[in-house]
């Protein structure tokens, strides 16, 4: 066995992790044949990973799964919270246009906004457009932080100790028109507006500031980014999330996006990369459509 794991969610909300390129059962190792559902990930995934040294000679040890067989879900398919950070790329400001991003500032000044957790899909699930004639929605690819341990207030070393890890995630937008002025939240929340996985890198010294994405759609790339050019880093913005609400295990923040948003349409094909993940890797569809 080489390299450090991945965790994942999968199957009937089982929590797993891939080791050596296979899927490893995490439940029947820490607890048994207890029932599940999809809050069960964001328990039993942090405290999993905070007990890895002791784990893993017994999760290597039980029988792999191939990652295409495996029914990976999204890493925590319920979370209590997940927060957005907008302008949080200077790169990205501006590059809508006044009437499309009308609010001025960035992170710093604007805060974070909040997704609907219903909004959260997986790996597996199409992104799914509702019947808005003449209205666009664009991808935004991001790096989401997952909380292992949460907390109120935090300072900076409290932050960082949060942090479980990384994982890929898509802010998918409903963009705003001269005669069209919903909130951000809204525009944000529909159902799989939120896709998010395939799995979670766990957090090391460094990679707060070094990992990368990048986003193709259709095969192109369109974003490419690191976190080293966040206005507010991962830290910064756990802190933030902490001074609002209690942050819970298994929460989201998402990062924020780079330049090269742009719509989407039904029949594209998504594709976002994050260093040490394998691809999120999605398909888009009209809801409701075959």
């Amino acid at each position: 066995m080489s390299g450090s794991p991945l965790f994942v969610s999968y199957g009937d909300h089982r929590v797993g992790a891939i080791l050596d390129g296979w899927v490893h059962d995490i439940c029947d190792v820490r607890h048994g044949d207890l029932p599940r559902d999809e809050d069960h990930a964001r328990h039993c995934l942090p405290a999993a990973s905070a007990e890895w040294n002791d784990l893993v000679k017994r999760v290597a040890a039980t029988p792999g799964i191939a990652i295409v067989d495996a029914g990976l879900l999204a890493p925590i398919p319920r979370p209590i919270n997940v927060f957005g950070a907008p302008v949080n790329y200077l790169t990205h400001a501006g590059e809508l246009g006044e009437m499309r991003s009308p609010s001025k500032g960035t992170v710093r000044e604007l805060g974070l906004f909040v997704k609907s957790v219903g909004s959260v899909s997986g790996p597996r699930d199409a992104i799914e457009l509702p019947v808005m004639p003449g209205r666009e929605f664009h991808y935004e690819g991001e790096i989401a932080i997952v909380i292992g341990t949460g907390g109120e207030d935090l300072d900076d070393a409290a932050a960082e100790a949060a942090i479980l890890g990384y994982t890929g995630a898509l802010d998918v937008t409903l963009r705003l028109e001269e005669d069209h002025r919903e909130e951000r939240s809204m525009r944000k929340s529909y159902r799989t507006f939120t896709p998010v996985g395939p799995a979670i890198l766990p957090h090391r010294p460094g990679l707060d500031t070094s990992l990368g994405l990048k986003l193709t759609l259709n095969g192109e790339v369109r974003q490419r980014a690191t976190l080293a050019s966040l206005v507010l880093g991962a830290v910064g913005l756990v802190k933030l999330a902490s001074s609002i609400v209690r942050l819970e295990p298994g929460d989201l923040i998402l990062t924020g996006t780079p330049d090269g948003v742009g719509p989407l349409s039904p029949g594209d094909r998504v594709e976002l990369e994050v260093d040490g993940l394998p691809p999120l890797a999605l398909d888009v569809a009209e809801r409701g459509g075959s």
